[in-house]
């Protein structure tokens, strides 16, 4: 099959599921994926279609999501990364550049708490060349992609994981000088508002806390932070629009704390400098 034969077969199956430029972005996929592979035969293009047909994110059937500069493996077992994201590493990458004697060359140690497909230590570690950091999720699942990814690009020896429960018997290392986290925080009453692709394809134990409460993540991760021995630490949190001034209440007791606002001005990250007082 040559690249028009399949733009005119994708037009013709998908063009009553799909706008015009989610057509034009299906190609950006589709086309690479039969020119590298040009034993493919339309069989697999109809499988494409029909997966697509059924909801399913273009990102699960080719197992790849794109994240700044970097090319990451998702499998169901991880959420999609989202644009949201890759400005809080950007911030981070920004705070620590301008950080009076903490830079990109600085020994930083850091902890990622529930990693998913690891894309924010993937992007700060390949981003800083001197940092170090640790991904845990309670998903084995995801983990095995977080290593995966980690291995892939070239950062295997800086990244380590962990599967353990934040919530149930978690404590933080005493030596870590970053805590990132983009937890479960969507609540049961949004639920009417998501995309259906979303809540069919993505794990739900990301997407929602297990007691529907969508400050239960940021009360614990407040909660670790002043009962471990660490003296101090740049906590960068990605939160719900709707909550931004309950979680900032939480943090505010631990340091100076600001809230960001995203690209399309909603209120979405947290950073908290904590310094234990003696």
């Amino acid at each position: 099959m040559n690249n028009q034969s399949i733009q005119e077969i994708i037009h013709l199956e998908l063009k009553e599921y799909f706008t015009h430029d989610e057509l034009r972005a299906f190609l950006f996929w589709i086309l690479p994926h039969f020119q590298s592979n040009p034993q493919y035969s339309i069989d697999e293009l109809h499988r494409i279609i029909d997966e697509l047909k059924s909801g399913k994110p273009i990102q699960y059937i080719f197992q790849i999501a794109f994240f700044g500069q970097l090319e990451l493996k998702v499998t169901p077992d991880t959420l999609i990364p989202r644009p949201e994201t890759e400005e809080l590493c950007d911030l981070i990458c920004s705070h620590f550049n301008k950080s009076e004697g903490l830079n990109s060359m600085s020994r930083i140690k850091g902890i990622d708490l529930g990693t998913g497909s690891g894309c924010i230590p993937m992007y700060l570690l390949t981003e800083n060349k001197n940092w170090q950091f640790t991904g845990i999720d309670i998903s084995e699942g995801a983990l095995n992609i977080a290593n995966f990814n980690a291995k892939k690009l070239g950062v295997g020896d800086r990244f380590s994981s962990s599967n353990e429960n934040i919530l149930h018997g978690f404590s933080l290392p005493s030596d870590i000088q970053l805590l990132v986290s983009n937890p479960p925080y969507i609540s049961e009453s949004e639920r009417g508002q998501m995309s259906e692709r979303v809540l069919m394809f993505e794990p739900e134990q990301a997407l929602f806390t297990p007691s529907h409460d969508p400050l239960e993540f940021y009360k614990k991760i407040a909660e670790l932070v002043p009962s471990s021995a660490i003296h101090t630490l740049s906590i960068w949190l990605e939160i719900n629009q709707y909550f931004d001034k309950e979680i900032k209440a939480l943090f505010s007791t631990l340091g100076d704390t600001e809230i960001l606002n995203d690209i399309s001005g909603n209120p979405r990250f947290l950073h908290c400098e904590y310094r234990k007082l003696f």
